[in-house]
């Protein structure tokens, strides 16, 4: 290496420096043709108008279904609870029906947060869509 430094050659294992291609030239960095899409973007999504809505009923009446019969075990349960008292039954009773609630309430949580997030969906995709076509429509009125 001394050699090469002495004699002002330098090290020959290092690449050579990025050089663009000459006009016309193809390479694997040049930019897509104008026409082609951008790779990812297929075709667009479209929701029909109330679907959103409608699917936010649909949460709302699988939570109204649910609500009744998840409840209807916490007074028997509680009961025989109580007619066990003092005994390991009734501690493992009260325990699972603790361990009952907890889930159906996180249930009914989980469907009411659905109903709400499609609703507010349903609401701003239908301004996103009325203001698009608002703003083009000034554009085609000058086109």
């Amino acid at each position: 290496m001394a050699e090469e430094e002495e004699s002002g050659t330098g090290n020959r294992n290092v690449p050579l420096p990025y050089a663009p291609l000459p006009p016309g030239a193809s390479g694997p960095l040049d930019p897509p043709p104008l026409g082609a899409p951008p790779p990812g973007f297929g075709p667009q999504l479209v929701i029909a108008e109330g679907v959103l809505t409608k699917a936010a009923g649909a949460a709302d009446r699988v939570f109204d279904a649910f609500h009744g019969p998840a409840r209807s075990v916490d007074e028997p349960t509680g009961k025989a609870a109580r007619e066990l008292a003092g005994r390991e039954s009734a501690a493992a009773l009260r325990t699972s029906l603790k361990n009952w609630q907890n889930q159906s309430k996180a249930a009914e949580t989980w469907l009411t947060r659905i109903a709400e997030s499609l609703r507010a969906s349903s609401g701003t995709y239908t301004s996103t869509e009325k203001g698009v076509e608002q703003q083009f429509s000034v554009l085609r009125t000058y086109g």
